[in-house]
C-alpha cells in the first residue's frame, strides 16, 4: 500500500492563490446550483502557462459542471472569470467565446460527428481554414494526420474514414488529437481522456502532455485513474460535494491521499479470493478457432467472474457481442446457454436512452420479455431496483430525473443497475467502470462478487489490467484468439502483459475470427444498398422500353422525364431538411404557392413577381429559426406553414388558371440535339445539390443532423444553420414551383400537394437516413424519377392509375426491407 503524504487537513474553503508564472485562466468564487442541488460552491481555480492541473473528485463532485462553465456551456450563478488578468463577463461568454479565448475541451462523452470523416471532424473544431473551393478538405487531412501522429505515434487511423467505423478507443484518440491541434489553443481540458485507451495509448498521451506543457500549453486533466493524475499533473485540486477541499503541488501527493480527500477509503486492489468453484453449471463453451491455441475448449461456469484481457482490439469486445447476440456462423466457436444481460462501456452509442428518466433506463432490463400488455407499476419497479441502486449509491431522489442530468459516472452506474435487476444468468460487462470514481469501483467489485456468489456467470472486459485481480479466471486475447488462461493465484498484471506480447512476438497465425470475410461482406452489402435506387430505376426503364421501344428515343425520354423535374427539385430540398434529422411537411404546398405566384403576379407584373418570390425565399428560413430558437418540432412548424402557403395560394387564385411567362417557358423549351432537355435539367439540379453538400456549409449541415450537441460544444450557432438549411430547401422548392408553371403553362395551387409525401419517399429510396446526417443527391434523383415513372409504366401495362400509389408504397417498403436485412446481417457477423 502507498504511504500517505503529509498533506494538510482538508479545508472546506481553501484559498487558491495564483502560482508563479504567466496567468492563463482564473475562475473566482464560482457557484452554480440546479434547483436545490448545489453543483459548485465558491470554487476558485488558477491555471498558469504550462500548468497541468489534475482535477479529481468523486462522481457528482462538480467537476463536469465547473468545466462546462469554463467552456461557456453553463453560466454560473455567481463568480468571476479572468483571462490573462482581464475580467471577462459571463454575460455573452458562450462556447464560441471560450474557443476564441483558446479553451478547448475533450468531453467524457465524446463530441464527434460519427457520420463525418476524421478530417471533417477536425474541420468542425477549427473551421477558419476552410475555403469554398475544391480541395479544402486536404488542409484538414494533413492537420489530422499530423496531430494524430504527434499524440499517438503509429496509430494507424485513416483520416478519410468515417468516425462511425472506428472503435471507441480510436474515436477518443481522434477527439484528443483534434483538441490539441487547434490553432491558437492555450488551455486543453481533458475529461477522462484515457477511459477508452489501453495502457500504451495512455502512456503516449501523458508523454505528449508533459512535452506540450514544457512548451507552454496548459492542461486540466480529469481522471478517476489516480495514478495518471500523480504521473501527469504539476498541480492537483480536489473537489468534494461541489467544494474545493484541497489543492497543492502534485509532487508530494500519493493515491492514498487523494482517495482520502475525495471522501473515500483507500483499498488495495487485491484478489477477491475466487470462492466460486469449477463445479458450477457450464453456461458458455468457447471452442474452435477462438480457443485453438489453448488446444482445448474453454468452459465458463456459473459462479465465476471471468476476465477478458489483452491489448485493446484483440477480440474481447467481439466475443462479448457474440455471446449477447450470436450470429448464424457462431455455432462452430461458441455455445451459450441461458439469457445474457449486457453492460456497455460506450454509453452514448449502446447504453443510455437519452430522453428517458433514470428509472426508465434501469427498469428496461426488467420489462424486456414481459407480455406486451403487462402492467408496469412505478412503485413496484422502484422497490425491485432499490437494493441495486442503494448498493451502487445512486441517489433515490434522482431516479425520476433525465438520465443525461447525471454525471457520466452515475450514468454508467445506471447501466450496471439495468443488468443487475434482470434474472439473466449471464452478465456481460464491456469495460463497465469506465469513468467511475475509485469509491464506486470498490462498490462495483463487491457487487460483481455478489452476483457470482449468487450463481451468475460474470464475463468482464476491462481496459484496466489491475481490475482483473478481482476475477476467478482471466482469458488473455491476442489477434482474435485466446492465447492464455490464468486462474486464481496466477493472475497478475505482469502475467497478462507477458501473455499478450509473447503471443504477438511469436506471430500468432491467423487474425480475428472471420475478420476478412466480415469486412468483405459488409463492404459488398453496403454497395448493394447504395446501388439499390439506381438498380430500381434501371429496372423500371427496362420494363418501359420492353413495353414501348419508343421510350428509349430522345423525344420519349424527354416526355417521360419532364413531369419528374418538379418532384426531383422538391425532393432535393426535402433532402437537406431530412439531413438535419427533420421532415418538412409543407415543402410541396410551398412549391404550389410559387406555382401560383409565377403564373399570376410574375406573368402580370414581373417586377412585383420577382419581389414576391424574393419575399417567399426570405420567409422560408424563418421556419428554421422558429424550430431552433423556440424548440418546436419541425413537423409541427412545417405542417402549420403548409396551411399558410395553401391559404395564400387559394386567396391569390381560387381556381386553376394563369399563364407561364415566355422567358420561363423558354428555360425548359431549349434543346440540345441528341440529349433530352429534362435530363440535363435533372443533372444540373443534382450537381447543384452535390456542390452544396461538398462545401464546408454542407458538411456543417450534415454534422448538425448527426450530433447537434457536439456542434453546440464546438461553438456552431444552431439557429443560423437551421435558417440556412431551410433557405436552401426553399430555393429548391421555388425552382420546383417555377418548373411546374413552365411545364404545365398554368398554375393550380393543388399541384404541389402530392409532392410532400412523395419527396419523403424519394429521399428514403435514394439512400438518405431519416434520423439525419446522411444524404445522397444522385440517389434522391434516382428515387424521385423512379416514383414519377411508375404511373407511366402502369399505363403502358394497362394497369389502372389507382394502383400507382400502392406500387410506390411497395417499392419503398421493399428497399427498406433490403436495408434492414443488410443491417441485420452486419449485426449477426
Amino acid at each position: 500500500m502507498m504511504t500517505a503524504s503529509p498533506l494538510p487537513a482538508a479545508d472546506p474553503k481553501p484559498s487558491f492563490a495564483p502560482r508563479a508564472g504567466e496567468g492563463v485562466i482564473a475562475l473566482g468564487g464560482i457557484t452554480k446550483a440546479f434547483g436545490p442541488t448545489v453543483a459548485n460552491a465558491d470554487v476558485s481555480l488558477h491555471i498558469a502557462r504550462g500548468d497541468v492541473l489534475g482535477l479529481v473528485g468523486g462522481n457528482g463532485a462538480g467537476k463536469s459542471t465547473l468545466m462546462r462553465i469554463l467552456c461557456g456551456v453553463f453560466r454560473p450563478d455567481s463568480g468571476t472569470l479572468n483571462v490573462d488578468g482581464r475580467p471577462v463577463p459571463f454575460d455573452g461568454f458562450d462556447a464560441r467565446a471560450a474557443q476564441d479565448a483558446g479553451i478547448r475541451i475533450v468531453h467524457q462523452e465524446l463530441s464527434l460527428c460519427s457520420n463525418l470523416t476524421v478530417a471533417e471532424n477536425f474541420f468542425l473544431e477549427a473551421p477558419e481554414a476552410a475555403r469554398y473551393r475544391p480541395g479544402w478538405r486536404e488542409v484538414y487531412r494533413r492537420r489530422a494526420r499530423a496531430a494524430l501522429d504527434a499524440v499517438f505515434p503509429d496509430n494507424g487511423i485513416n483520416v478519410h474514414r468515417r468516425v462511425e467505423a472506428l472503435p471507441i478507443g480510436e474515436r477518443q484518440m481522434v477527439e484528443i488529437a483534434r483538441a490539441v491541434a487547434t490553432p491558437g489553443v492555450r488551455l486543453v481540458i481533458l475529461d477522462e481522456p484515457t477511459s477508452s485507451l489501453g495502457l500504451e495509448r495512455s502512456r503516449q498521451l501523458r508523454a505528449y502532455v508533459h512535452e506540450k506543457a514544457a512548451a507552454g500549453l496548459s492542461f486540466i486533466f480529469i481522471s478517476h485513474k489516480l495514478f495518471e493524475i500523480i504521473d501527469v499533473a504539476s498541480v492537483v485540486a480536489v473537489l468534494r460535494n461541489g467544494r474545493m477541499v484541497w489543492h497543492g503541488e502534485a509532487s508530494g501527493v500519493a493515491v492514498h491521499d487523494l482517495v482520502t480527500l475525495m471522501g473515500g477509503v483507500a483499498a488495495e486492489a487485491e484478489s477477491a479470493g475466487a470462492r466460486a468453484g469449477a463445479d458450477g453449471e457450464v453456461m458458455v463453451r468457447v471452442k474452435g478457432e477462438v480457443a485453438a491455441l489453448l488446444g482445448h475448449e474453454v468452459e465458463l461456469r456459473r459462479g465465476q467472474i471471468v476476465g477478458l484481457a489483452g491489448l485493446e482490439g484483440s477480440g474481447q469486445k467481439e466475443l462479448l457481442h457474440r455471446l449477447f447476440a450470436p450470429g448464424r456462423g457462431d455455432a462452430a466457436t461458441l455455445e451459450c446457454r441461458g439469457k445474457a444481460s449486457f453492460v456497455s462501456g460506450d454509453r452514448q452509442k449502446e447504453g443510455v436512452f437519452p430522453l428517458w428518466t433514470v428509472l426508465a433506463n434501469i427498469g428496461l432490463g426488467r420489462i424486456v420479455g414481459r407480455a406486451p400488455l403487462a402492467w408496469i407499476s412505478d412503485a413496484a419497479e422502484r422497490a425491485a431496483m432499490q437494493p441495486v441502486t442503494d448498493r451502487l449509491q445512486l441517489d433515490a431522489g434522482r431516479l425520476r430525473s433525465g438520465i443525461l442530468d447525471l454525471s457520466g459516472g452515475n450514468q454508467q452506474k445506471a447501466l450496471v443497475a439495468r443488468a443487475l435487476v434482470t434474472d439473466a444468468p449471464i452478465v456481460l460487462l464491456d469495460d463497465p467502470t469506465r469513468g467511475v470514481d475509485v469509491a464506486a469501483k470498490q462498490d462495483f467489485y463487491a457487487l460483481a462478487r455478489a452476483m457470482a456468489d449468487n450463481g451468475r456467470l460474470v464475463v468482464w472486459y476491462s481496459t484496466e489490467d489491475l481490475e482483473f485481480l478481482q476475477c476467478d479466471r482471466v482469458l488473455v486475447f491476442a489477434q482474435g484468439r485466446i492465447v492464455s488462461e490464468l486462474e486464481r493465484g496466477a493472475i497478475s498484471e505482469k502475467a497478462i502483459v507477458d501473455a499478450s506480447f509473447t503471443a504477438l512476438e511469436a506471430g500468432t497465425p491467423g487474425g480475428r475470427p472471420r475478420a476478412g470475410s466480415r469486412d468483405a461482406g459488409a463492404s459488398w452489402a453496403g454497395r448493394l444498398v447504395e446501388l439499390a435506387p439506381f438498380a430500381t430505376l434501371a429496372l423500371v426503364f427496362a420494363a418501359m422500353i420492353l413495353a414501348n421501344p419508343a421510350t428509349a428515343s430522345v423525344f420519349g425520354l424527354d416526355l417521360l422525364l419532364s413531369p419528374a423535374v418538379p418532384l426531383v427539385l422538391v425532393a432535393l430540398g426535402q433532402m437537406f431538411i431530412v439531413g438535419g434529422s427533420e421532415i418538412d411537411l409543407g415543402i410541396g404546398a410551398f412549391a404550389g404557392l410559387v406555382n401560383v405566384i409565377s403564373a399570376t403576379v410574375l406573368f402580370d407584373d414581373p417586377a412585383y413577381g420577382v419581389l414576391a418570390l424574393a419575399g417567399a425565399a426570405l420567409a422560408y428560413p424563418v421556419l428554421g429559426l422558429l424550430i431552433q430558437m423556440r424548440r418546436i418540432p419541425a413537423i409541427v412548424v412545417t405542417l402549420g406553414a403548409s396551411f399558410i402557403w395553401m391559404g395564400v395560394a387559394y386567396t391569390m387564385q381560387p381556381t386553376p388558371g394563369g399563364a407561364s411567362p415566355d422567358w420561363l417557358s423558354a428555360l425548359v423549351g431549349w434543346s440540345i440535339p441528341g440529349v433530352p432537355t429534362s435530363l440535363v435539367i435533372l443533372l444540373v439540379a443534382g450537381l447543384c445539390a452535390l456542390v452544396v453538400d461538398r462545401t464546408p456549409l454542407g458538411v456543417a449541415l450534415r454534422a448538425f443532423g448527426n450530433n447537434p450537441l457536439a456542434m453546440a460544444r464546438c461553438g456552431w450557432p444552431a439557429a443560423r444553420y437551421g435558417a440556412l438549411r431551410y433557405f436552401i430547401a426553399g430555393l429548391f422548392a421555388i425552382a420546383a414551383g417555377l418548373s411546374l408553371t413552365a411545364i404545365n403553362t398554368a398554375s393550380d395551387y393543388n399541384s404541389g400537394g402530392t409532392y410532400t409525401l412523395l419527396s419523403v419517399a424519394a429521399v428514403v429510396i435514394g439512400g438518405c437516413s431519416l434520423i439525419g446526417g446522411s444524404i445522397s443527391s444522385m440517389g434522391v434523383i434516382a428515387g424521385s424519377v423512379t416514383l414519377a415513372l411508375i404511373g407511366a409504366l402502369l399505363g403502358m401495362m394497362n394497369v389502372p392509375s389507382d394502383f400507382t400509389a400502392a406500387v410506390q408504397g411497395v417499392l419503398l417498403l421493399a428497399i427498406l426491407a433490403l436495408r434492414a436485412a443488410v443491417a441485420g446481417g452486419r449485426d449477426e457477423e
